[in-house]
């Protein structure tokens, strides 16, 4: 299979995508705990990270992670301006100041992404990615565990809705990210 056809990763694609995250993962951690394997980003919360078994690694507090999609700044963007189609353009925001630009892409995030607007879930922090920090929709954090509720059935539409919204890619999953702040 190849993964320019539409059908799929060939493994030695996938293979080489997994080490990438291995490595890139092993970069973000780094000067942490030498001794520690890497933990994020990984597709499943490390236990060593949820608030409740911290306690069986003789961790008081864990470092706080999210869930989601670590996005560029231009995928916020270009979403933020399909939503506010004629009111901004790329230029308005390459000129305009940068908290004002967070600010229009994060509520055009907020007010979109939503499944359900009158039970809002999502959290649109700073992420730790090998790139460097990156925006994140989450749908979970792991210092809320009590906020783990969707099911699997309205997990996956959340999921697939996000995707969507932001055009990425089918084959890009969401995953656990380090916060930016503790």
């Amino acid at each position: 299979m190849n993964s320019n056809s539409g059908q799929g990763v060939s493994p030695k694609e996938l293979s080489k995508r997994l080490n990438e995250v291995k490595i890139s993962s092993e970069r973000s951690n780094k000067g942490i705990k030498p001794k520690r394997k890497p933990l994020l980003p990984a597709p499943d919360l490390p236990p060593q990270l949820n608030p409740a078994k911290a306690h069986l690694y003789n961790i008081r507090r864990p470092r706080k992670a999210h869930y989601g999609f670590a996005v560029t700044s231009d995928v916020m963007v270009d979403h933020a301006l399909r939503w506010h189609q004629g009111r901004f353009t790329r230029e308005d925001f390459d000129r305009a100041d940068l908290s004002d630009v967070e600010v229009i892409c994060v509520g055009a995030a907020e007010e979109h992404l939503e499944l359900n607007p009158e039970d809002p879930r999502l959290e649109f922090p700073l992420v730790q990615t090998p790139d460097g920090l990156r925006p994140c929709i989450a749908i979970y954090d792991s210092h809320l565990g009590s906020g783990w509720t969707l099911d699997a059935e309205k997990e996956r539409k959340q999921i697939e809705f996000i995707r969507s919204e932001l055009r990425l890619p089918e084959t890009q999953e969401p995953m656990w990210y380090f916060s930016n702040c503790r």
